[in-house]
């Protein structure tokens, strides 16, 4: 056995299915089940994480040894971590054109917005701040650059992945520390203000399918002859797009469970045999129609709509954002390191240890962060709704008292006085 064996990686991830069938999930409050394409969207959502937390692990593992983080020298490992980035800017795209198109163009930008920062914020703004805590302390507790510098860096890493990380007190290693998962995030609020432009184009009942096309088309051919992997990228929420218009015109199938998710499956094995990387346009093809076939009823023969699946695609955001927390929190442990390099085995007895703690620490992030956080920008949201309602009703009050005569508006004011 190596560290780049395969099948440790599924007993981990049984290990983490196991974890969540636990009565604490259950405790946690986790909402029942909303329909069966939601339930496989949200369970792929876990699956992704998880792929990710795996991609890092065997990272984690060369940069014990050597001090480089790089892609892993495993095929397997690094198409877990690209695609399920991947399937999570389809999942956007899909997400967000959807509401869109139902609403026919209709788009309250400040109340979206407004959602994304109370449903993104708070679990990164925790993760963000612990990092750079951690990173205070490492540089000796003390101011080592310019008081405005170290403002201006304080800045930017809470900027709620807008703007990318960076080194903060003259202490290198943030990246590593947090696994360097934030980078999607700057893709994730680029597609957020492009909304607005797009939603111009979901006005009219047969153009948001053709326009969803043609973009998605556009950024493929832009990937084709661009060696700058961020058009492949685009894509993907292209593919999302037209995924939300194909249901939205009931052009989706309604395939036999088995046979879609036969389809999906069949995708994934021409990628992880034939790609050693989903950053280019053809896998991107490959995934849109993966995703297609999960619209179609694809559920990875059930996996994807169990309820262990659903309640870790729940905590996704979280397992994503603090994985390299819980990697250097298990690994700063000098026993517990030494342990892990002894032998490949013991490596991948402490990424099960890392997992279980990183759910763990997830669920509790998610009731105590990241719940609150939605919970307090829909209070938000209701306030504002009613607030526009009362002065709604208001106006009309207000014209007709303007439109009264003038000999009825003094008699009112006599009897008032009296």
């Amino acid at each position: 056995m190596t560290v780049y064996a395969i099948w440790p990686s599924f007993v981990a991830i049984g290990l983490v299915m196991l974890l969540a069938c636990l009565p604490v999930f259950d405790r946690a409050g986790f909402g029942p089940a909303r329909g069966r394409r939601i339930d496989a969207v949200d369970g792929l959502r876990g699956f992704l994480a998880l792929a990710v937390v795996l991609h890092h692990s065997i990272i984690y593992y060369e940069f014990m040894r050597n001090g480089a983080w790089a892609v892993p020298p495993s095929r397997f490992y690094t198409l877990a971590g690209q695609l399920g980035v991947a399937y999570f800017f389809v999942i956007t795209g899909y997400l967000f054109w959807g509401k869109i198109v139902r609403a026919r163009g209709s788009l309250d930008f400040a109340s979206l917005m407004l959602g994304r920062l109370f449903r993104l914020g708070p679990v990164y703004l925790l993760v963000a701040s612990i990092a750079m805590a951690i990173m205070f302390v490492r540089s000796g507790a003390r101011l080592n650059v310019p008081a405005p510098q170290f403002f201006m860096e304080l800045v930017q890493n809470l900027s709620l992945g807008i703007f990318p990380l960076v080194e903060i007190n003259g202490a290198p290693g943030i990246g590593t520390l947090t696994a360097g998962v934030t980078w999607t995030l700057q893709y994730e609020w680029l597609f957020y203000f492009a909304l607005p432009f797009l939603a111009i184009f979901a006005r009219r009942d047969r153009l948001h399918l053709p326009f969803a096309v043609l973009a998605t088309m556009l950024a493929l051919i832009f990937a084709l002859i661009s060696p700058d992997r961020q058009f492949a990228l685009y894509s993907l929420f292209g593919f999302g797009m037209v995924c939300a218009s194909l249901e939205d015109e009931s052009l989706v199938l309604r395939l036999h469970p088995a046979f879609a998710s036969i389809g999906i499956a069949a995708i994934l094995a021409v990628i992880g045999m034939n790609y050693e990387t989903s950053y280019r346009p053809d896998v991107s093809v490959l995934i849109g129609a993966s995703f297609y076939l999960m619209l179609s009823g694809g559920t990875l023969f059930g996996l994807l709509v169990a309820r262990p699946s659903i309640r870790l695609g729940e905590i996704s955001y979280c397992i994503y954002l603090m994985q390299g927390l819980a990697l250097f929190s298990i690994f700063a442990i000098p026993p517990l390191r030494a342990f892990a390099l002894a032998a490949d085995a013991y490596y991948w007895i402490m990424i099960c240890v890392v997992m279980v703690v990183l759910v763990l620490a997830a669920l509790a992030a998610h009731v105590l962060v990241e719940r609150p956080g939605i919970e307090l920008g829909r209070r938000i949201q209701r306030r504002e709704r009613d607030s526009v309602a009362a002065a709604g009703e208001r106006q009309p009050q207000v014209q007709r008292n303007a439109e009264r005569p003038v000999g009825e508006s003094l008699a009112t004011m006599e009897s008032a006085i009296k």
